[in-house]
């Protein structure tokens, strides 16, 4: 069992690791690269992955496009319990004095949604589009997104952790429950 010591000294290392990171906000190219990556996660792109899957072929597009909708379905539920579960401040709230680069949709900081749509879609399709290759792309375009909602101070490293565990393992329950995993 988790003592309440030792969940503070986590947060303490997180809050530290948060504010070394932060720093490289400071640079304005990191910082407007951030914003775009961050963006990229907001949701309107997810809908282009099964059309780009159309590329393969029609079958793997409407598999990715099920696997998706059934995937997004359980994730934003189990984001939305976690989030007003554990009511993470988020770091403008929880460190007096900071302010984040931009304001966040919610109030809630743990998970990081933006991280777990990113990951979920990751792992969707490296799992179901064919070239191995585009693994790397994928969770290096997640793994960006992770990085960007800690740069732009509304998420702490261990809420994108978290979104990271929760997008990736609901990406393969989605495509357990969809046949799609066998």
């Amino acid at each position: 069992m988790t003592t309440p010591k030792a969940l503070q000294t986590l947060h303490l290392l997180d809050v530290a690791t948060f504010l070394r990171i932060v720093q490289w906000n400071t640079r304005k190219g990191i910082r407007r690269f951030a914003r775009l990556v961050s963006c990229s996660a907001d949701g309107w792109l997810y809908p282009a992955a099964p059309a780009l899957a159309a590329l393969f072929s029609i079958s793997l597009a409407v598999q990715l496009l099920i696997v998706l909708t059934v995937g997004f379905a359980i994730e934003r539920a189990s984001y939305y319990v976690l989030k007003n579960s554990f009511r993470r401040n988020r770091p403008p709230r929880a460190i007096p004095g900071y302010q984040s680069v931009i304001t966040a949709s919610d109030e809630f900081s743990f998970p990081s949604g933006h991280t777990s749509g990113a990951f979920l879609v990751a792992t969707a399709l490296t799992i179901l589009l064919p070239p191995v290759g585009i693994a790397v792309y994928l969770y290096g375009w997640a793994s960006l997104v992770a990085l960007s909602r800690v740069i732009l101070g509304v998420h702490f490293p261990l809420d994108t952790l978290a979104g990271a565990l929760l997008g990736g393992s609901l990406a393969w329950v989605a495509l357990q429950l969809t046949g799609s995993l066998l």
